[in-house]
């Protein structure tokens, strides 16, 4: 008995002897206004602190002035951050634009390294590939990818790669979302108007790009995919399906880097009857569960993973208030989790059971003009 009361008094000590995570979370908004964007009066990229001991989140504070910087991406060296200026032209004959900023670790502040044309009209979404050497954009309103190398100093150069999406008849292209495989040989990017998967050869040191083959995997359900994620195997990807409400879950093929598509599972209950569009895709750290928002139904739905096989199971579709459900994100903890409501101008910090997968509220909304991401950089 003494024993294992020394035990626990050992882990009690070392548990609180554990040095707090603290992150920086920064804030991509709509700085444009109008009902479709959210009706605040953001200016620009925020900046908040989170201490993951507590979950206490400081209010956003402006860390850089920019147009529309509606999705960002951290660079793998923390130091670097880039955001797409989403200029709302739904023509798309004004091309959009992708910003480089050095973070400020000490004030959160961000200063702007250059801006360079996304070759498209709407970018909506980048991500930076491992190696830190390339950045990858989907422009929404013209439906097409472009590639950009990163310079030593963490400035983007003229891109080098692009890829135009082409439709037949009268449909339409949209270029949605960007990811790079965890191997680092592909930039794969999702078009929802092509319900379409497609799959670029990439060189990271140029940045170039080529079509893979097969160069796509076309969906057999009516998904749309929107954003996609890769679970920590390699082996698994899961894609919110903006047709929704459902998750497409697939299978990847590490060696030939190709998907094959998998069953979906509904997002939100069987009861529920109304409108329900999947936007953002998030693989929570543990590897055990993907989280995906519904828009409609404004909530986030937790679904567990199956271990064996990938396959999902929802555990709940939480609706944590505020309208708009359009993105969120998990702190790299696993414990917290920020929903940002696009519409009604809020975020909620909720908190994650990372052994049920249950979410529940953890404190009152922070307000912020059109929030629309949120990405972590760790202190």
């Amino acid at each position: 008995m003494l024993r294992r009361h020394f035990l626990l008094a050992t882990a009690a000590t070392a548990a609180a002897a554990a040095p707090a995570r603290n992150y920086l979370v920064y804030w991509g908004t709509y700085t444009a206004g109008g009902a479709r964007y959210g009706t605040g009066l953001s200016k620009g990229i925020y900046v908040s602190r989170l201490d993951t001991t507590t979950g206490q989140l400081t209010p956003p504070q402006l860390a850089a002035e920019a147009a529309n910087p509606s999705y960002l991406a951290v660079h793998p060296n923390r130091k670097l951050l880039y955001a797409v200026n989403e200029h709302i032209e739904m023509d798309g004959k004004t091309p959009g634009e992708v910003s480089a900023f050095s973070i400020n670790a000490a004030s959160g502040q961000l200063t702007l390294l250059n801006r360079v044309s996304s070759r498209g009209g709407m970018p909506c979404h980048l991500a930076v590939d491992a190696s830190g050497r390339a950045l990858g954009v989907a422009n929404w309103a013209t439906g097409s990818l472009a590639s950009f190398p990163v310079r030593p100093d963490g400035s983007l150069g003229e891109s080098s790669g692009f890829y135009q999406h082409v439709a037949e008849g009268t449909a339409k292209v949209h270029s949605h979302a960007v990811v790079f495989s965890p191997d680092n040989r592909f930039l794969i990017e999702t078009d929802t108007s092509l319900n379409t998967i497609f799959v670029h050869r990439l060189n990271a040191a140029t940045a170039a790009i080529a079509p893979h083959r097969p160069p796509a995997l076309r969906l057999q359900d009516p998904a749309s995919p929107r954003h996609l994620v890769f679970h920590p195997n390699g082996r698994w990807a899961y894609v919110a399906n903006e047709s929704g409400p459902g998750c497409t879950m697939l299978e990847y093929d590490r060696r030939r880097g190709t998907f094959r598509e998998g069953a979906v599972t509904r997002t939100v209950p069987e009861d529920y009857k109304g409108r329900a569009t999947p936007a953002e895709a998030v693989m929570h750290p543990s590897g055990n569960f993907v989280l995906i928002s519904n828009r409609g139904h404004e909530s986030i739905a937790a679904l567990r993973i199956n271990p064996k096989d990938g396959s999902l199971t929802l555990v709940e579709a939480f609706a944590p208030g505020g309208v708009g459900a359009r993105s969120f994100n998990v702190d790299p903890t696993g414990q917290w989790l920020f929903a940002l409501m696009q519409r009604s101008n809020q975020i909620f910090p909720l908190r994650f059971d990372t052994a049920t997968g249950k979410l529940s509220r953890h404190s009152e909304a922070v307000s912020l003009p059109a929030p629309v991401c949120a990405k972590f950089v760790e202190l």
